[in-house]
């Protein structure tokens, strides 16, 4: 079965970057509207180093295209909620052949993200409006691999448009949810700190229409993420977003010394964080 960190550069590059990552948890916002100009040659290179080094499931990658041909992003009805200006595309992909690709592009995807509000830049999942047709004539993806979601990248607008205003004013209509909220079977009062700051950081994860549908227990030493609900929406599967709130709650395990993999599993449940023997 499937673990987080495949190889030793994997888990490297993870123990290198996880402070960093962990700390753009609380910094990064999905921004849609951009400055046109192209990010700097020295960050796009380090970005790009990044996307072909960071590969913790063999079945997600992420490319960056550094200079889109094409406008790959629609709005939500016309052209409300369009991404707008943005110079560099990062497209998140997915072998469809293989074991829970969704949740393996979410987790592999967020770090990119993450490494992305580092760097000083702004970001925004999209995994429904936008053209997988168009993305595909700007990559070359593999037999089975399919775009399972795209990002802008670049330096956003100072000031937040009145589209996005709208967007984000639509997200608050769904506030995130409190960890109580989040939290089934034993109460978090008997977790181990670890394990409340995981589900505590999880919450700050980006999911479509702001939905949150991660659902966290606590079980033999082992902290389960599941799906809410069987129910799905067209477009962006559940395991998506739960991917990547998989790697928020691995960062704060890290943050408090707990290292370990995910276990992917079946049905609502979807993937088991073990720490490692001795921790």
């Amino acid at each position: 079965m499937p673990v987080s960190h495949e190889t030793s550069a994997d888990r490297a590059l993870y123990d290198s970057h996880a402070i960093d990552w962990l700390a753009a948890v609380s910094s990064r916002h999905s921004r849609r509207a951009f400055h046109a100009r192209a990010v700097d040659a020295g960050t796009l290179e380090s970005m790009l180093e990044t996307c072909r080094a960071w590969r913790p499931y063999q079945n997600a990658r992420t490319v960056l295209v550094t200079r889109p041909q094409l406008d790959v992003f629609t709005g939500i009805i016309g052209s409300y909620g369009k991404v707008v200006g943005a110079p560099h595309v990062l497209v998140f992909i997915g072998d469809e052949r293989s074991d829970f690709p969704d949740q393996h592009v979410g987790y592999t995807g967020e770090a990119i993200v993450l490494e992305a509000t580092r760097l000083g830049l702004a970001t925004c999942w999209v995994g429904g409006f936008f053209s997988a047709r168009k993305v595909a004539r700007m990559i070359e993806l593999a037999p089975g691999e399919r775009v399972f979601a795209v990002s802008p990248l670049g330096h956003a607008l100072e000031r937040s448009s009145s589209a996005e205003r709208t967007v984000a004013g639509l997200a608050r209509a769904h506030r995130r949810k409190c960890v109580d909220e989040l939290v089934r079977g034993v109460s978090r009062v008997d977790w181990p700190a670890w394990a409340v700051a995981a589900v505590e950081t999880a919450r700050l994860a980006p999911s479509a229409t702001n939905r949150q549908p991660w659902r966290f227990r606590f079980e033999d030493g082992g902290l389960l993420i599941s799906k809410d609900s069987a129910l799905e929406i067209p477009k962006v599967a559940k395991r998506l977003d739960i991917g990547i709130a998989m790697l928020h709650a691995e960062l704060a395990a890290s943050a408090h010394g707990i290292l370990g993999t995910w276990r992917d599993l079946t049905g609502l449940d979807v993937a088991r964080f073990d720490p490692q023997v001795g921790e």
